[in-house]
């Protein structure tokens, strides 16, 4: 359990921000969108509350509704957020889930995307065949009717591995970022740790949240959902984010710069 657990859209969390900051409620700080920011989030959600499906879909509709109130963007967390929790029991059959998945929603444009991604994974097509099914020939976008079917489609047609999983839906290029977010969970939630290639995790360069914060995090996270205390935060020195941040920034300014003067 603790293995798998460690295993948006920009504007609408710009929006969100300002208007927290300014003094907004949460239940008021949503804007009208289809983004794909709460899908991004609701794969832990999913796993976490893996056995419990009326907790996992208000945490999931809660955690949406705070920044985006476009019903698409809730049905595609919920469909990421159930997805993450049938990779927690693998043992169930992946008919069910699929038999599942158009329930989610209610119009005929996500039940249509359901309709495709089972035709396409029992055709075997591959995963860009399928985004390209869906309109999506020249990458996919941040509009989370088109991130959130590539993400599931890729985790479905390779099960069980990882790297074939985050390659397949890189491949289909746009906005790789967010659909690499999403599909890295839902394969880390059903391989572990243990399934990601070692030099991915070697590789990784990250401070102060570094790879022993985050695993910290999954075993609180787990020891937290089967225990009977509030175990509190992982710390970390986190003031070390300003520094980080600050030149994450110096960073993307130098690299835009460097391309508008070529």
């Amino acid at each position: 359990m603790a293995a798998r657990l460690a295993g948006g859209h920009r504007s609408g969390h710009l929006a969100v921000d300002r208007e927290v900051v300014a003094g907004f409620s949460p239940s008021r700080s949503g804007v009208f969108s289809a983004g794909n920011g709460p899908a991004m989030r609701s794969a832990v959600l999913g796993a976490y509350y893996f056995d419990d499906a009326t907790k996992r879909r208000q945490f999931v509709s809660a955690a949406t509704r705070l920044t985006h109130t476009d019903p698409k963007a809730e049905t595609a967390a919920m469909a990421v957020a159930e997805a993450a929790a049938w990779a927690m029991l693998p043992d169930r059959p992946l008919v069910e889930w699929m038999g599942a998945l158009p329930q989610l929603g209610n119009s005929d444009e996500w039940r249509s995307i359901c309709r495709k991604l089972a035709e396409s994974l029992a055709k075997g097509e591959s995963v860009i065949g399928f985004a390209d099914s869906i309109g999506l020939k020249n990458g996919v976008s941040g509009y989370s009717y088109h991130s959130v079917p590539v993400a599931l489609y890729a985790w479905a047609r390779h099960p069980g591995d990882f790297r074939q999983t985050l390659e397949s839906a890189l491949e289909c290029g746009g906005d790789t970022d967010t659909v690499g977010a999403i599909v890295g969970a839902l394969a880390g939630a059903s391989v572990g740790p243990e399934g990601i290639p070692a030099e991915w995790l070697e590789g990784i360069c990250e401070w102060p949240r570094t790879m022993k914060v985050l695993s910290r995090a999954g075993a609180r996270l787990a020891d937290q959902r089967f225990g009977s205390r509030i175990m509190g935060p992982v710390r970390y020195f986190w003031p070390g984010l300003i520094a980080r941040n600050l030149a994450f920034v110096i960073v993307v300014l130098a690299h835009g710069f460097g391309r508008l003067f070529r």
